[in-house]
């Protein structure tokens, strides 16, 4: 039997439409545009598509874990009732993410250190060790989603933002996303039969991406 799990990937504003044709073309479903992203559902396998060929979404998040919440402690809880060993090991680095909506906490920084310290004591009464904090470069990125009742917690699948093809030495100020110039593209109409003029050219990013979309080169073939 074939396991179906819970995705979002979040994507720049005004984008959601166009991610939401392309995770269809990639065999997502359950398909829903949100502001600010899309859910969807697929097996790990599509979940791995959508990183390698997404030209839109910014990440793609895992959902492991979802409940109502009023307090620090019932985000604790929540967080300590998932079992993170089905996913990592203790010997991997996490770092922990929140973003909210209207929530009801007066710190989110503190909140972070609330599903942290639930990771780490969940780890600690199973095998005797607990995972190592680096939020620089860790292994395992969690992120927590709070509304003002719900919260859910996610694994993040890509490890750097997608819009970091791979394909660049260096960065120039204020560059031009990769994912919001394949999806600027993607509302234009533009199609690989037509020519296409950037009036702007800096660094190339429409360019650049238009050329992967003429040649279906997978944006995501040069990560690591």
């Amino acid at each position: 039997m074939t396991t179906l799990f819970s995705f979002f990937a979040p994507c720049p504003r005004g984008l959601e439409d166009p991610l939401g044709a392309e995770l269809r073309a990639l065999e997502a479903s359950d398909v829903a545009v949100v502001p600010g992203g899309v859910h969807f559902r697929g097996t790990l396998q599509c979940c791995y598509r959508v990183n390698l060929w997404s030209r839109i979404a910014s990440r793609v998040l895992l959902q492991i874990g979802r409940g109502r919440y009023k307090t620090d402690q019932d985000l604790y809880d929540l967080a300590r009732a998932v079992h993170w060993g089905a996913w990592f090991s203790a010997d991997q680095t996490i770092r922990v993410d929140i973003t909210a909506i209207r929530s009801p906490l007066r710190s989110l920084e503190f909140a972070t250190l609330r599903v942290k310290d639930a990771v780490c004591d969940r780890f600690r009464d199973e095998v005797g060790r607990r995972p190592s904090v680096d939020t620089r470069s860790p292994d395992v990125r969690i992120s927590a989603f709070l509304t003002q009742t719900d919260a859910t917690l996610y694994l993040d699948t890509s490890g750097e933002p997608l819009f970091k093809r791979g394909y660049r030495g260096e960065s120039v100020e204020a560059p031009l996303r990769e994912n919001l110039a394949a999806g600027i593209l993607s509302l234009a109409g533009w199609t690989p039969e037509e020519t296409l003029l950037d009036p702007m050219c800096g660094s190339g990013t429409f360019l650049i991406e238009a050329a992967l979309i003429a040649h279906h080169i997978a944006p995501g073939v040069n990560r690591e």
